[in-house]
């Protein structure tokens, strides 16, 4: 990603999740050339005000290509949608991961109401589909490939494309490019957690 912009951020606005949080990876990303930004030092756990206004300078940037991690539901959405004004005349893209293993986007109604919670908190417009589907450590080949199955049908019903799919990197000799008309992108870990 760095490859493609002269400089790269993300922002934290995951409130919920204490696991999967960009934060807890900022070291690693750091170390890439990826500003994170996030509460520092005391406050790193703290509520989101004390970034707002960081971010918002970051939209404004036009040397930054900037990443809004919300989180894996509508409650960080109801953040990005303080920076509407901001954001809605840019060329902005928003993505949609779907893990068609987890609750809330196991089926097609759950996805699409996930879409329309996700759009109406934010007050802006979902433009694209990550397709991830896996199981952490308990992936195989054939959960990635079945999992993908409901994600293009919720993909064409909702008119969305799939912007590419995510594959654990460890399957990259198993899963080829010629398995999937979506683009694939090989994804390495930072964090492992301990139930891993």
């Amino acid at each position: 990603m760095q490859k493609n912009h002269n400089q790269v951020a993300i922002a934290d606005l995951d409130i919920v999740n204490p696991y999967f949080r960009t934060r807890e990876a900022k070291d690693a990303l750091s170390l890439k050339g990826i500003k994170v930004i996030s509460p520092e030092g005391k406050m790193a756990y703290a509520d989101l005000p004390l970034i707002l206004p960081e971010i918002k300078g970051l939209i404004q940037n036009i040397d930054y290509h900037l990443i809004l991690d919300v989180g894996g539901d509508d409650v960080g959405t109801v953040v990005l949608g303080n920076f509407k004004s901001s954001i809605q005349d840019l060329n902005y893209e928003m993505l949609m991961v779907v893990n068609s293993y987890r609750p809330f986007t196991q089926s097609i109604p759950q996805i699409e109401q996930m879409v329309q919670e996700i759009e109406n908190s934010s007050r802006l417009k979902i433009n694209g589909i990550v397709s991830n589907p896996n199981l952490g450590g308990q992936t195989d080949e054939k959960i990635i490939k079945q999992g993908h199955i409901l994600i293009k049908q919720a993909s064409k019903k909702l008119n969305l494309p799939i912007k590419f799919i995510c594959i654990d990197g460890r399957f990259s000799q198993k899963i080829k490019q010629e398995n999937f008309k979506e683009s694939i992108f090989y994804i390495k870990r930072f964090m492992h957690l301990p139930w891993n």
